[in-house]
Parts: structure tokens; C-alpha cells; sequence
């Protein structure tokens, strides 16, 4: 049975949570690292067209696949995987053929010493609110990060992270501009912007954009006018990155999916 896509979403910098029914998708792979527990059996394809039925799956980075038949409650986790929770994920599932996804749950591990950002709870006041939260800390558990500690946000770290929604807009952020914006070298900015908040600039910025444009097609806003706020080439850029991140259309779940901010 297919099932519509009707949930609440989590997007940070590094992370896409979703939790609530998920539906089918077209075939699509994107460089996160994919993980979709479910409540219910629910069926994959992979690349070659091959179907498998599992309530746990786990895609690694750039694996072809889509969602056949849905669940009418599943938690799906997207995280970059050039992040230490990316990486300890793909590592403890033992996702390493990238032709198909697995079904290995993940191991207990040795946590790392640092608590990536993405993992500070969502503030209160939204609905759904207190649901995210708890998924996230299972999250961070699974990846072995929930008893890292907390490390304060290094100054020059901070004044990036404060001053890139200004750039998104004026297109490509460029490592050297933040840089100077913050008064570090290129090389100082980049090994501290990694330490401190678990994936590089690059990455990040990524991330923040879809993020933007997500908020603006939600609150209303055309994919046109979100996109170009958020500083993608254009619309069908944005839906490219959209596509690649969810396995379909921003116009397609944008009304279906309730966005914790």
C-alpha cells in the first residue's frame, strides 16, 4: 500500500529529520547518508530495479534507490557524510556496498569527545516541538555522540556562522570571504569551522540554503522567489537540490510536511 508523505521535518545544517508516514519516491540518490526506521514493513528498490521489504535501512552516500511502498509511521534520518555522526553511522550499520542498502541496525560504539551542533534541541513553542527533540536524541544516539561533550563555539566561529545568511543571497560563498569577514586566515577558519561545528563551510552552506528556501516555500513563498533568496541559480536549481535531499518535488511535500524551525 502506498501511503502519502504527511509528517513533521527537522533540517539543519547536516541533518534532515523526518517523522510521520513516508510515501513513495522516484529512483534518486543524493551524497547524505540515509537511515529509515518504520513502525511497519515497508519496500525498496535499489539501483538495478531490485525490490526488498525490511523495517530498517540504512543507504550509503550516492546509492541509487526510492521508496516503493511507504510506512504510515517510519523516522528517516538524513546526515551529511562528511560529519563525524555521518560517518559513525555508516560505520557502526556497516553500510559499505554502495550498490544497495542495509538492514544491519547499529552497533555500539566508542562516542566521539565533540557534540556536533546539529544535535542542540529545537526551541520550544512549536507543536511539534518536543516530538523532534526526542527524535533527535535517538538519533544521537545511534551515531554514538549522546554522551560527547559540549564544546563552546569558538569566537571567529560564531561570527561566521552569524554572518553567512547575508551571503547566501549574492550566490557562491566563497572560504577566503568569511574568512576576512572574520578576520582569519582561509586555513585557520576552515580546521576551527570543522572542529566546532562537525561539517566543513562547503557543506554547511549547502545546507543552510536548502534550509532557507525550505522555510520560505513553506511559509507560502514561490519556488522562484525562495530560491533566489536563499541564492540558488534558480527554481529548477533548487528543485534539483530538493530532489536529491527528499526524492521529490518541493512542491510535492511542502504543504504535506510541518517544518521545525
Amino acid at each position: 500500500m502506498t501511503h502519502p508523505w504527511q509528517g513533521w521535518c527537522l533540517l539543519r545544517p547536516g541533518l534532515m529529520l523526518y517523522g510521520g508516514a513516508v510515501g513513495g519516491n522516484a529512483p534518486h540518490a543524493h551524497h547524505a547518508v540515509q537511515m529509515i526506521v518504520s513502525a511497519e514493513p515497508f519496500t525498496m528498490a535499489d539501483a538495478h530495479g531490485e525490490h526488498y521489504t525490511t523495517r530498517l535501512a540504512v543507504i550509503p552516500p550516492d546509492t541509487r534507490h526510492a521508496i516503493v511502498t511507504g510506512s504510515r509511521q517510519a523516522l528517516l534520518v538524513h546526515l551529511d557524510p562528511r560529519s563525524s555522526p555521518g560517518r559513525a553511522l555508516l560505520a557502526r550499520a556497516g553500510a559499505t556496498n554502495h550498490t544497495k542498502p542495509t538492514s544491519r541496525a547499529p552497533a555500539a560504539r566508542h562516542h566521539p569527545d565533540i557534540r556536533p551542533l546539529m544535535f542542540a534541541e529545537p526551541p520550544d513553542g512549536h507543536a511539534r516541538s518536543a516530538e523532534a527533540a526526542a527524535a533527535l536524541r535517538t538519533v544521537e544516539s545511534w551515531t554514538g555522540h549522546d554522551t560527547a561533550g559540549s564544546l563552546p563555539l569558538h569566537p571567529a566561529v560564531e561570527a561566521a556562522i552569524a554572518v553567512l545568511p547575508g551571503l547566501l543571497r549574492h550566490g557562491p560563498v566563497r572560504l577566503r570571504t568569511v574568512a576576512e569577514a572574520v578576520h582569519l586566515s582561509p586555513s585557520r577558519l576552515a580546521h576551527l569551522f570543522g572542529a566546532h561545528v562537525g561539517i566543513p563551510l562547503r557543506p554547511y552552506v549547502r545546507w543552510l540554503r536548502l534550509q532557507h528556501a525550505v522555510a520560505l516555500v513553506a511559509g507560502g513563498e514561490s519556488l522562484t522567489a525562495a530560491a533566489h533568496d536563499a541564492g540558488f541559480t534558480d527554481s529548477p536549481h533548487f528543485t534539483k537540490v530538493f530532489r536529491e535531499t527528499f526524492g521529490n518535488a518541493p512542491s510535492v511535500l511542502a504543504a504535506a510536511i510541518d517544518w521545525v524551525p
